[in-house]
């Protein structure tokens, strides 16, 4: 399995202060990649493992990891934060069945929800950093609108779910793509002249021919200096992916992470990291048919085990990045 940890991949990961939760933000491309339940699985297996844990589902227009979870009407959402029925995201937290596990519903009864303002999602990103939890999980929405994004970003842990086919790889490499053009597009937001050349970038047909972001870099540095292009390069390299395939039937199946790793690396000139594969779990497939929780299947089916295994090689490797 190809990890963090024994690639020994150093500083690969953001610190994080003291006293500050670890996120991790599940997204990828389009719906259908189990990014739900592989947000379920590691939030499980860090809860079972003693590490204090808040699941968030945040996909602000369909939420749905409460029923995912056995709770069919939520007392409390994050829709009551919002609106200043509780005055912090700690008071929306349910306890699951799950010892150490807490669960933060998501607000798809109130539409306005799938795009919250600007002042309303930089509340709900200091609230997440708030939380008296030493893990948080981020389901994320589908697809790679800003919001979704946004919150991707925020991530100590920023991990892309696909699957093994074609257009769920492609899909990946946008999703990882788009995060990258919104982490430049964010930094330059102040200087028209580069957020001009970065939007123009963005389009992979443009008449600029910039089809890599060394293109990029280069056309930045020839229009506004070595100093600028320097500052969109380290931003750009902030940004370190984690790969899950989800679903995996075969060995070649598992393998289908590193398709994007490499076309990463080529034209973002980022290092995405393949954590590994989740395979498919028949257990777990008829927990959902049946609408039972996720939560009640016991910690060693497959799917479970392979979740478990990235949890823990993840977190060796990000306590070693933090000695270094």
């Amino acid at each position: 399995m190809n990890t963090p940890a024994n690639q020994k991949a150093k500083g690969n990961y953001p610190s994080s202060n003291i006293g500050l939760p670890l996120i991790w933000a599940i997204g990828g491309g389009k719906g259908g990649v189990g990014k739900s339940i592989v947000s379920i699985l590691l939030a499980l297996n860090l809860a079972r493992q003693g590490h204090s844990t808040v699941l968030i589902d945040a996909d602000l227009g369909a939420a749905n990891l409460h029923t995912l979870m056995g709770i069919k009407t939520p007392v409390r959402t994050l829709n009551d934060f919002l609106t200043r029925k509780y005055k912090s995201l700690e008071q929306v937290c349910i306890q699951t069945e799950v010892e150490n596990l807490k669960l933060v519903c998501g607000a798809s009864e109130v539409l306005s929800m799938a795009n919250p303002q600007y002042a309303q999602k930089t509340k709900i990103f200091k609230s997440i950093k708030s939380l008296s939890t030493r893990h948080v999980v981020l389901d994320l929405g589908a697809g790679t609108s800003y919001n979704v994004l946004d919150f991707f970003l925020i991530a100590n842990f920023p991990i892309v779910v696909l699957t093994a086919q074609p257009i769920s790889i492609q899909n990946a490499y946008a999703f990882v793509r788009n995060a990258v053009y919104r982490r430049l597009t964010r930094t330059v937001s102040q200087k028209p002249s580069m957020l001009n050349l970065v939007k123009t970038a963005m389009d992979p047909k443009n008449e600029n021919q910039l089809r890599t972001i060394k293109e990029l870099l280069k056309a930045i540095k020839q229009a506004n200096g070595v100093r600028h292009a320097r500052m969109l390069e380290q931003a750009v390299s902030s940004i370190k992916p984690l790969l899950i395939t989800n679903m995996a039937r075969t060995d070649l199946e598992q393998k289908a992470a590193r398709i994007v790793k490499l076309v990463a690396q080529k034209y973002l000139t980022i290092e995405a990291h393949d954590l590994g594969a989740i395979g498919m779990d028949q257990e777990i497939a008829r927990a959902v048919s049946e609408m039972r929780p996720i939560n009640h299947l016991h910690g060693q089916t497959p799917a479970f085990r392979a979740a478990g295994k990235i949890i823990n090689d993840t977190l060796a490797a990000y306590e070693e990045s933090q000695l270094n």
